[in-house]
């Protein structure tokens, strides 16, 4: 595509550039794999034919190295490069995907029937103990993690939300914790406007807002310490100043959780497992328990469809609760300050 321009070499930066840094690495690792196939048996990977497609699944299943939803990522990065070459996305082919039927069918007998854990909403009370640990805990990164994570639940952890924000895009004002975010899909910058959310702070006297009052401490010591307005909030303040102004992967909360869930140990219910998106479930689950109207919180995880919001994020039959009411009750109609 990029050779009927009049600059390819500048055509193809501008493209490059479009993904970021971990995404490209992430997806060429995957490509690579994809070429493997192609060459030991003759096949053309760029555009790759269905018949070609259905073969590299069969090579992955004799393989035996990936789950149903890793090779769903694998041929998610064959159908990108054949996007960005400007070819059809050969894994949209109706033989390709029941090809993949049969692939998850096969991996659910390997495993003797046993289905994967089930992906739960993270309990606002986590949330609680990690502010509890934040605002106690003397490891200025450790802090620096329970901030960012009690952040992006309080933002419902768009893409992005707490792994990307400089200390210049949170201010704290009369109406609560003002914020800017850049627009993420998919891991990607979208280069749209940006976003700007407030958080209402409680101010109910004698009740202490824990998220807040964490984000703030982490905020003020950025400020106290002489880093610079445009370095990211969250990011090691071991690091050297220049790298503090790079973006942090987009789901770099993932790490962030599970570090944390090895230092506050939470059982997860029976079949189920706590993972990065739990955190978005967790704050979209917990508030709509609470009221919360949908489309608030469909606007929130960033959603055009209340369809995706309710099938993929909000568990309808969930208890509201007194943890859920301290983190997210902000965000209730009733106590929401405009």
């Amino acid at each position: 595509m990029t050779a009927g321009t009049h600059d390819p070499a500048g055509a193809a930066a501008l493209l490059e550039r479009g993904y970021r840094p971990n995404t490209r690495k992430s997806y060429m690792s995957k490509w690579r794999f994809f070429l493997q196939y192609c060459l030991a048996h003759a096949r053309s990977p760029l555009p790759a034919s269905p018949s070609t497609m259905v073969g590299y699944i069969l090579w992955e299943q004799q393989r035996r190295a990936l789950k149903p939803p890793s090779l769903e990522k694998y041929l998610s990065a064959v159908a990108s490069v054949h996007t960005i070459a400007g070819h059809p996305d050969p894994t949209k082919h109706f033989l390709v995907r029941l090809c993949l039927y049969g692939y998850r069918a096969w991996a659910l007998e390997e495993a003797g029937g046993e289905l994967a854990l089930q992906r739960m909403p993270l309990p606002a009370s986590f949330i609680l103990r990690v502010c509890d640990l934040g605002l106690s805990s003397v490891d200025s990164y450790l802090q620096l993690q329970c901030a960012g994570l009690a952040l992006g639940y309080l933002l419902f952890n768009r893409p992005g939300a707490a792994a990307c924000v400089r200390w210049c895009d949170v201010a704290f004002t009369a109406h609560g914790m003002e914020l800017q975010l850049v627009d993420f899909k998919l891991a990607l910058r979208t280069g749209r406007e940006r976003h700007t959310f407030t958080v209402p702070i409680h101010c109910t006297p004698g009740v202490p807002d824990k998220p807040a009052a964490l984000v703030r401490l982490v905020w003020e010591r950025h400020r106290a310490a002489g880093r610079a307005p445009n370095a990211l909030l969250f990011a090691d303040p071991a690091l050297p100043p220049p790298v503090r102004l790079f973006h942090l992967a987009a789901r770099c909360t993932n790490a962030w959780l599970h570090r944390l869930l090895r230092l506050l140990p939470l059982p997860a219910p029976l079949g189920g497992v706590y993972q990065g998106h739990s955190v978005r479930a967790g704050a979209a689950t917990e508030a709509y328990a609470l009221g919360v109207p949908l489309p608030m919180i469909a606007e929130m995880l960033g959603h055009s469809s209340l369809e995706t919001t309710l099938r993929a994020y909000v568990r309808t039959r969930w208890r509201s609760s007194a943890a859920a009411r301290e983190v997210l009750g902000r965000y209730r109609p009733s106590d929401l300050r405009l």
